[in-house]
């Protein structure tokens, strides 16, 4: 089994740094990393830090992505903005061809389709501001994948990440995560893919 992830600096493993914003803090222990090892399969990481899904389809047109062979893609994008559930943008339509990319190189493959997951609403965390940009990809995704008959994995909807548990899974600027925070996106994807008998 392999399983492919597409998104932005949540999929590569951003840990951001403390006080600051737009500065990577790249780690091999991301969210791919250990739904790896949950899963025991191969779980190949597209992920890059700052994309949004027009980057993503760019970079994946430049021969970055390649998902052939996959049985799962996973796709997580708009934390960085560029999708809109109320107007028809260029965002929404990219995401839109990056899926139908993903079906005619991988046709066998489960797409699943993740909202992206809580973003802080706290002034004083250096990276607050993402959080309506994440609310309106959300309700993007949401729609998107009923309107697709595509999996969801509705990570906003994930307990786990809230303005109380910030300090725990977001330290440094409320919107990347540390290890424990990737640790717990993995299991409650892992969790969700199980339930819906993807693994």
């Amino acid at each position: 089994m392999i399983i492919s992830c597409i998104g932005d600096s949540l999929t590569e493993g951003d840990y951001g740094v403390y006080g600051k914003s737009g500065i990577a803090n790249v780690h091999s222990e991301n969210y791919p990393f250990f739904l790896s090892k949950l899963s025991g399969t191969e779980v190949r990481n597209f992920g890059k830090c700052g994309y949004t899904s027009t980057s993503i389809l760019k970079y994946y047109n430049d021969g970055n992505i390649d998902v052939k062979g996959s049985d799962i893609i996973l796709i997580m994008l708009g934390t960085n903005g560029g999708l809109d559930p109320d107007k028809d943008v260029q965002g929404n339509s990219d995401y839109l061809e990056i899926i139908n990319k993903c079906k005619t190189d991988a046709p066998d493959a489960k797409i699943v389709l993740c909202t992206p997951p809580h973003a802080t609403e706290n002034p004083s965390m250096s990276n607050c501001g993402y959080a309506q940009r994440v609310n309106n990809a959300v309700a993007w995704t949401r729609k998107t994948a009923q309107k697709l008959g595509l999996y969801l994995v509705d990570v906003a909807d994930c307990k786990e990440f809230c303005a109380e548990n910030e300090s725990k899974y977001q330290p440094n600027d409320g919107l990347h995560f540390s290890k424990e925070g990737y640790e717990v996106l993995a299991k409650y994807i892992f969790d969700a893919l199980k339930k819906e008998r993807l693994l």
